[in-house]
């Protein structure tokens, strides 16, 4: 073995003639007809469909190969290449040079992911030193890693000189020719053989002629070899086209829980690291196009894609397919395993099956959570339609159990959003309790450790809370107050009665334990906030999502438009489409299950509700023409013309006032009353709207970013002085203690 990188490949240098050659990886990654010139020879392509192919190239990779290191998308790519001395555009050797990538062997052990996650580099950029590298592999010796070609196997068929049929095909046949003789005979010769009762009066033995044709099975037809190529097997016969280096790589690489380096394997084959990266890329790539061609392993990868939808568990796949649990042989892994290794249109994490990444389930979890979370981040769990199950009753637990994973904090049959201070969560507990609970009691019910002393400090200066007792506390909207205890008292019935109560027994149990008349009782059950309906008094709060815009977070109004702010992400940069607030739905007048396309500079912009959410279809190509890297803040805007914009939003400049308008997208105006005027008519409250009607507002919809920045600049919009730092030197509670 050698120690550098100038190789002789001796029996296995065999350079790439055709596109295929070069990229093993086109045809899993294009589908069955795509990239149908990848069969073309490399050296009788012209300039411009060069070009041409070298651009899909890169866009398929962005779009198929992202969780790919670099070394395997492009398997004959030198690691000499020096890309600093290339005819890269000068953006490209800055961050190439900026991130220490100098040569090609420096950036082939990072994955596609982690380039498009490169922080101020554009996709634009990305896609430029993709095509370079794809050029520059076109031509480099790259090892066999297949023995045979890959046939998907055939069908059950029978030979022309078979004398006589299967003996469970020739009873199958008397069976069905004794129901089908019973129909006949009695006049029904259009009733289905299967699939409707039985009618009345059938022959014994024609009811179990009918019972044999239900209970044939696939035991009973396929033989014990057959029943033995399920999908496990056929990834066992299809890695047996592979040679043993290539299985052994991959066993060892792409498929191991902990994979072992391209030294180490260089050592045990004797051969280059460099070589061993060249192998476990080609074999990957012709893996890849196993199970895309049309066969029985495809057939498996489309009805896994279909059955995860967005998020699935992954032992409720298995149940549903089996033979995903078991193990292929030749790798010592479960087939699951293989299949989401080798099919980038999905990932299986910690148990968990989501599509297209968990990143992108993680948001669309985000979202729906926003939409139907009440102003205090509240979740019923049996009102969110998330996870994808073959067990509806378990639907609620399981999404706890997701949500759980994705970081929520689960109460019960609650999940809770803001909790991120002690204010929030408190007001969670309180809105899921319904009455109200001593600090000692709300503290209990923390997943992080609190101390009674700090919560009830931070509820004492929260306008959303009130105490109405010593030590008792309330959300203020309840109405509640401390001299008045019969609200209070009829909410605690309410509440332990599962929601609703009878007034009957309310004016029995509060007229028998305080001096008050069944008249006041009467009246305060009808008034807000109950509701006294048929004799039954409930709660008249409506805690059901609300999808209007000015109450959607991070959605802000202009004078003729909508501008929804996003943080741009790797799945923006690879093509993906992204989720939208239902309120985006409402705007465009978009019913669940259609699709609109909203006129643009760039071209026609999808906006689409054919899933648990509305989505923005790709806004790729305003990254590429900017080129815009992950991480930047921007804004997707919707004109009241119907026609789509996107703008880079501006950079933060630690001035509190110009980044709340910053962060709305709004015009730059150090003016307060313009600035107060639009930050209300962003989210469309009066344009008079005093300060803290605008930071309750920001508050209430999730915007606390927002909300936090007017704070800081409170006093300059009420007064135009600049705020003073002050001291609290009282503590609350001691204030409040003298109340």
């Amino acid at each position: 073995m050698t120690d550098d990188f100038d190789f002789d490949f001796a029996f296995d240098d065999v350079r790439p003639r055709t596109w295929a050659d070069a990229f093993p990886w086109l045809s899993g990654a294009a589908g069955v007809t795509g990239a149908t010139w990848r069969d073309r020879p490399i050296d009788d392509t012209d300039f411009a469909s060069r070009q041409s192919y070298l651009a899909q190239i890169s866009e398929l990779a962005m779009e198929r190969l992202t969780q790919w290191p670099i070394g395997q998308i492009f398997p004959g790519l030198s690691p000499n290449l020096d890309l600093l001395a290339t005819d890269l555009p000068a953006r490209a050797i800055n961050a190439l040079g900026r991130f220490e990538c100098r040569t090609s062997g420096e950036l082939m052990a990072l994955t596609l992911d982690e380039v498009l996650g490169w922080r101020q580099v554009g996709v634009g950029t990305v896609d430029a030193i993709l095509q370079r590298l794809a050029d520059a592999s076109t031509s480099a010796a790259t090892p066999p890693v297949s023995q045979h070609e890959y046939e998907p196997p055939p069908g059950t068929s029978f030979s022309f000189d078979t004398v006589r049929m299967p003996d469970w095909l020739s009873a199958l046949v008397d069976d069905l020719n004794t129901v089908a003789g019973w129909y006949g005979t009695v006049g029904l010769p259009g009733r289905p053989l299967l699939g409707m009762p039985t009618p009345a009066g059938t022959p014994p033995e024609v009811i179990k002629a009918r019972q044999r044709i239900e209970a044939l099975c696939p035991a009973d037809i396929l033989g014990e070899g057959e029943l033995e190529l399920d999908v496990a097997g056929l990834f066992d016969d299809a890695l047996g086209l592979l040679d043993a280096r290539a299985v052994h790589v991959l066993a060892h690489r792409l498929f191991a829980d902990d994979p072992a380096t391209l030294d180490q394997l260089g050592q045990v084959h004797d051969v280059t690291r460099e070589r061993i990266r060249q192998i476990e890329g080609k074999a990957r790539g012709a893996m890849l196009s196993f199970i895309s061609e049309a066969g029985p392993l495809s057939a498996v990868a489309d009805s896994a894609r279909e059955l995860i939808g967005t998020i699935r568990p992954l032992e409720d796949l298995l149940e549903l397919i089996p033979a995903l649990g078991r193990t292929v042989e030749r790798v010592g892994q479960p087939a699951w395993r293989v299949l989401d290794r080798l099919d980038d249109a999905y990932e299986i994490v910690d148990g968990w099956c989501v599509v297209p990444t968990m990143t992108e389930a993680e948001l669309i979890t985000q979202k729906l959570l926003e939409e139907s979370a009440n102003q205090y981040g509240v979740v019923r769990l049996d009102e969110l339609s998330l996870i994808q199950s073959s067990h509806p009753d378990r639907l609620a637990s399981l999404t706890g159990a997701w949500l759980t994973h994705c970081g929520y904090i689960v109460d019960g049959d609650f999940a809770l959003t803001r909790t991120s201070s002690v204010g929030d969560y408190a007001a969670a507990i309180l809105s899921i309790e319904g009455s109200p609970l001593s600090v000692q009691e709300i503290v209990d019910r923390f997943v992080h450790d609190r101390s009674a002393g700090s919560t009830r400090n931070a509820m004492g200066i929260d306008d959303r809370f009130e105490r109405v007792d010593r030590d008792r506390w309330a959300l203020k909207e309840w109405g509640l107050d401390a001299y008045s205890g019969i609200r209070s008292v009829i909410r605690e019935q309410v509440a332990r009665a599962g929601g609703k109560a009878r007034l009957d027994d309310l004016v029995e149990y509060i007229t028998a334990r305080f001096s008050v008349t069944s008249s006041s009782v009467v009246a305060y059950a009808a008034a807000a906030p109950f509701m006294t309906k048929d004799g039954v008094v409930q709660l008249a709060g409506d805690v059901t999502a609300h999808t209007a815009p000015e109450r959607t977070r991070r959605l802000f109004r202009r004078k003729d438009a909508w501008a929804y702010r996003v943080r741009i992400t790797t799945d923006h940069l690879r093509g993906s489409g992204s989720v939208a607030p239902r309120a985006v739905a409402t705007i465009l007048g978009l019913p669940a299950g259609q699709s609109v396309q909203l006129p643009s500079p760039l071209g026609p912009q999808t906006v689409s509700w054919t899933g648990i959410q509305p989505s923005f279809g790709t806004i790729r190509r305003f990254l590429m023409e900017e080129d815009i890297p992950v991480g930047t803040e921007a804004f997707l805007v919707i004109h009241d013309d119907r026609t789509f914009t996107f703008e880079q939003a501006r950079e933060l400049i630690q001035n509190p006032l110009a980044d709340a308008l910053s962060l709305i997208g709004a015009a730059s105006v150090f003016e307060r009353e313009p600035a107060r005027r639009t930050l209300a008519s962003a989210i469309g409250l009066p344009e008079d709207s005093p300060v803290s009607s605008l930071i309750a507002g920001y508050r209430s919809r999730g915007d606390d970013d927002v909300a936090d920045l007017i704070l800081a600049a409170r006093e300059y919009l009420e007064t135009g002085h600049n705020p003073e730092a002050r001291t609290h030197t009282a503590d609350v509670d001691d204030i409040l203690d003298l109340l």
